[in-house]
C-alpha cells in the first residue's frame, strides 16, 4: 500500500502518512482487545479478524482491478486494517499458551519471531516481482486468497475455552483489574516499561533507514538492501538462538545485555560514513532488537496467569507496536532541528541509560518475581527457577 500510495502521489509525507495511520492504532485499540480476550474465546476472535483482514484485501484487488482506486480509499483501508491488526495483535499473543505447553513457550515465541523474520525477507521480494509483473491489483488479490490457509488452520484447532471471574463483570470494571494488577506487579511492570523504551529508541530505526543510507551514506536501494537485510539477518540469529534455549533461566539478564548492546550499536552507527560498516552494525542492532522483544514476550507470558493475560499483552502490544510510530516522530523531530546522526546519537545514550536502570532494579525485580510466583499455584512448573529467571 505504501508503494502504491507513493506511485499514484510521489508524495514522502502521504507516504509516510499511510504509514502513520497503519501503526498508530497501537496505541489505542489493544486496550480493548486486552478485556475482550479474557472474556471470549480467542480463536473464534482471531478467526474474525482473519476474516475482516480478507475483505480489506478483497476490497483493495477489486478497487484496483477495476481502476477505480483513490489516494483516500487507501488511506481509510490502511487505517482499517490497522485497527483491525491493533485489536487482533494481544488476542494472538495471549492465544500461544493454549497451543503448546510452558515448558516450550520460549521455543514458540522464539520462533514465531523467526517466522516473522522470514516473511520479511521473502514477502517484499516475492511482492516486488509480483508488483512489476501482474501489477498490485493482484497482489492484493493473492494476499486475500492467503488468508485461507490461516482460517484452515484456525477452523481445525481444538482448544478449551476458560471462562474467568472477569468475564462476568464490566467492560471498565476488567480493564481497571488489569491495570492494577500490571502496576502492582513489579516484574510485569519492569518488563513492560523497559519494553516501551527499547521500542520507542530501537525499531524507529527500521524507518529512518532510508534517510541513513541516502543522507549519510550517500547510497542507494542496492545499499540499502544490504543494510536492511543485515537487520533481518540479525533478526533471525537472535530468534533462532532464543529458540535453542531449552528453559528461562537467566533470561533477565539477557535483557540486560541486549539493551546495553543496542545502545551501544545505535551510538556507533551514528559515527559511520561506509556501508560495510553499517550493514555489520545493522546485524548487531537486529539480534539485539528481535532478542530484547522475544525474551521481554517469553518473560512475561511466563509470568502472568491466565484469566489476565489478554490485558497483559495488550499493553505488551502497546509497547511494542504502539511506541515505534512515536519514536519515529522524535527521530523526524532531532533530525530536521540538528541531524540523523545526531538523533542516533542521542537514542543510542538514552538505551544505555535504560539498560542500565533495569540492571540496577534487577535484583528488586528477581526478589519480587520469587515472591509473585511462589503466590501462583497456576505456574508449579516454574516455581522452582523462579529466582533464576533474572
Amino acid at each position: 500500500m505504501s508503494w502504491l500510495v507513493y506511485r499514484l502521489t510521489g508524495s514522502i509525507i502521504l507516504l509516510t502518512s499511510i504509514i502513520f495511520v497503519h501503526q498508530i492504532p497501537n496505541l489505542i485499540m489493544p486496550l480493548f482487545a486486552g478485556v475482550i480476550s479474557d472474556r471470549y474465546d480467542k480463536r473464534r476472535i482471531i478467526i474474525i479478524t482473519q476474516l475482516l483482514l480478507m475483505i480489506q484485501s478483497l476490497t483493495l484487488a477489486l478497487l484496483m482491478l477495476s481502476g477505480k482506486a483513490e489516494v483516500w480509499h487507501l488511506f481509510v483501508l490502511a487505517t482499517f486494517s490497522g485497527c483491525v491488526l491493533a485489536f487482533e495483535a494481544p488476542v494472538r499473543q495471549s492465544f500461544y499458551t493454549k497451543l503448546v505447553p510452558a515448558e516450550n513457550m520460549a521455543n514458540a515465541i522464539a520462533l514465531n519471531s523467526a517466522t516473522i523474520n522470514i516473511s520479511r525477507f521473502i514477502g517484499p521480494t516475492i511482492g516486488g516481482i509480483l508488483i512489476a509483473w501482474v501489477g498490485e491489483g493482484w497482489c492484493f488479490l493473492i494476499n486475500c486468497v492467503s488468508f485461507l490457509a490461516m482460517l484452515t488452520a484456525l477452523s481445525m484447532m481444538r482448544v478449551q475455552f476458560f471462562t474467568y471471574e472477569s468475564a462476568q463483570t464490566g467492560v471498565l470494571q476488567s480493564f481497571r483489574e488489569g491495570v492494577n494488577y500490571i502496576w502492582k506487579t513489579l516484574p510485569l511492570k519492569a518488563l513492560i516499561i523497559f519494553l516501551a523504551a527499547v521500542c520507542f529508541l530501537g525499531l524507529p530505526f527500521l524507518t529512518i533507514t532510508s534517510a541513513l543510507v541516502k543522507d549519510i551514506l550517500g547510497g542507494d536501494s542496492v545499499q540499502l538492501g544490504y543494510v536492511t537485510s543485515s537487520f533481518g539477518a540479525g533478526a533471525l540469529v537472535a530468534a533462532f538462538f532464543l529458540a535453542t534455549r531449552r528453559s528461562i533461566t537467566g533470561l533477565g539478564k539477557l535483557l540486560t545485555l541486549t539493551g546495553t548492546m543496542l545502545g551501544v550499536a545505535l551510538i556507533v552507527i551514528s559515527f559511520i560514513h561506509q556501508t560495510w560498516a553499517a550493514c555489520l552494525v545493522s546485524f548487531v542492532i537486529g539480534i539485539t532488537l528481535i532478542g530484547s522483544v522475544s525474551t521481554t514476550n517469553t518473560l512475561v507470558q511466563s509470568i502472568v496467569t491466565d484469566d489476565k493475560r489478554g490485558r497483559l499483552m495488550s499493553f505488551f502490544t502497546m509497547a511494542y507496536a504502539g511506541m515505534p510510530p512515536l519514536g519515529g516522530l522524535a527521530y523526524g523531530f532531532f533530525a530536521k532541528t540538528t541531524s540523523l546522526s545526531a538523533a542516533l546519537l542521542c537514542a543510542g545514550i538514552m538505551c544505555v541509560i535504560a539498560a542500565a536502570v533495569y540492571e540496577w532494579r534487577r535484583p528488586t525485580v528477581r526478589t519480587a518475581t520469587y515472591e509473585y510466583m511462589r503466590k501462583q499455584s497456576a505456574h508449579p512448573e516454574i516455581n522452582s527457577v523462579s529466582k533464576d529467571i533474572f
